[in-house]
């Protein structure tokens, strides 16, 4: 997101003398002991987590950067992370470096809008706000264009190299083998699920469910969905031996395209070893990385647009009852993708990473799975076109465009919008620091 307040280009700092030795930097000691201490309490999981949002916030304002200096403005700082400064240098008229609070990055360009009176007389040219509608538009919207290139990038690297789980239906769409039928061996069970409530565990090959034998892993499904609530009896053979086990079912609303009337859910899907990890050749994954990442797009504004129209109530519930209803594992054959189950939840960047560490310890997949879906989320919220987002620049620019037909340049008094512009401000705090809250008392994953 590009900084909008205003900011005199200073005189570089005179070099300081040769041997002079460089006192004790607290602040560069407060982010190195972060990063230490993530890496000792946090495991590799968090690490990398981390380091792949930091490198997502970094692209993202990378987009703003190169399409700014390509348009001829000015760009006076690149800074990674808020706060006190912790190491800069000056390569010509922009200030590069890292500073103190990791929660985020920004690029400084001058003139963003009419509030900015002290831009001296000789860069008024190179201002933002005096460039050409399609060179604003391309730069407010760079940052949100990086993150669906990253998304797109990420499934290209995921359909050629790192491989689907044949238990996806993503499987079969790229030409892989459909799952094996005689496959039905418990390879996860969900947290709080009837599977964990009655004892199965990884592994079980089950034999029967309610006096019907299982000949095939859709068995499973068809002799729970019609118990809803019921208990039945499971037999399971574990290392050579017979077991019997009783479930209580779990009740599940139905799907999109299903018939009406909840269905019983175990909460048990096969092992991925039990069915082969599919790849593609380079041709047919730009194809489908290119319609996959549409399909994400469309889902996610669905999912926004349900949010912000009518699961504002909900989250604001969970947030007064201090959390929601445990989410059920998949459906035999399913991803086992917590929040589909939850469409009104909304994650902080705390839950994010949380779910991406845990994640990323039980493979790529999973992994690169999250980031595509989390760059494809924040590129469409940071273009609501409201400020202090980047699509409320789009739409001042937009706006001004449409009042300047006929010749005479129009410019928007942008103070105008500042009563609005805080008001959005403190609703994404308040969002925010709400979503972090339930992140806490009732994780994901």
């Amino acid at each position: 997101m590009t900084d909008t307040s205003v900011k005199r280009d200073e005189a570089p700092s005179p070099p300081e003398p040769a041997g002079e030795v460089v006192g004790f930097d607290w602040k560069l000691a407060l982010l190195l002991s972060g990063v230490v201490a993530l890496g000792l309490f946090g495991g590799v999981g968090w690490f990398v987590m981390i380091s792949a949002l930091v490198l997502m916030i970094f692209l993202h304002e990378l987009g703003h950067y190169v399409t700014a200096k390509w348009s001829g403005m000015k760009v006076t700082e690149f800074f990674l992370f808020f706060g006190p400064k912790i190491w800069s240098f000056k390569r010509g008229e922009t200030e590069y470096g890292i500073k103190c609070i990791p929660a985020g990055a920004y690029v400084r360009i001058i003139g963003m809008s009419n509030l900015e009176t002290d831009v001296r007389p000789e860069d008024e040219p190179r201002t933002y706000r005096q460039q050409s509608y399609p060179k604003r538009l391309l730069v407010v919207s760079a940052g949100s264009i990086m993150h669906m290139l990253q998304a797109f990038v990420l499934l290209f690297i995921m359909f050629t190299m790192v491989g689907v789980p044949g238990n996806q239906p993503l499987a079969e769409r790229l030409g892989g083998p459909a799952p094996n039928p005689e496959a039905w061996t418990v390879g996860h069970v969900g947290e709080e699920t009837a599977a964990e409530a009655a004892g199965l565990e990884l592994g079980d090959d089950i034999v029967s469910i309610g006096g019907q034998p299982i000949s095939v892993w859709e068995d499973v499904g068809d002799q729970v969905a019609p118990h809803p609530g019921d208990t039945i009896d499971l037999v399971v053979l574990r290392d050579g031996e017979t077991l019997e086990l009783a479930a209580t079912l779990d009740s599940r609303a139905p799907r999109d395209g299903e018939s009406e009337g909840a269905k019983g859910f175990l909460g048990i899907s096969p092992r991925d070893e039990q069915l082969p990890t599919v790849r593609t050749d380079p041709l047919t994954a730009l194809v489908e990385s290119g319609q996959f990442t549409a399909d994400i797009v469309g889902q996610t504004v669905t999912g926004l647009s349900t949010f912000f129209t009518g699961g504002v109530d909900d989250f604001a519930a969970d947030v007064a009852e201090g959390g929601s209803a445990p989410v059920p594992a998949p459906e035999p054959g399913a991803a086992p993708v917590a929040e589909e189950e939850n469409d009104q939840r909304l994650l902080s960047i705390f839950g994010i990473a949380r779910l991406g560490a845990g994640i990323f310890e039980e493979g790529l997949f999973g992994f690169l799975m999250l980031m595509v879906v989390v760059n494809v989320s924040i590129g469409l919220l940071n273009m609501i076109p409201l400020l202090p987002l980047d699509g409320g620049h789009a739409a001042i620019a937009t706006y001004e465009r449409i009042r300047s037909i006929g010749g005479r340049r129009y410019m928007a008094d942008v103070s105008r919008l500042l009563p609005i512009t805080y008001a959005v401000f403190m609703f994404m705090v308040l969002l925010g620091v709400s979503a972090i809250y339930l992140d806490i008392v009732d994780p994901i994953g």
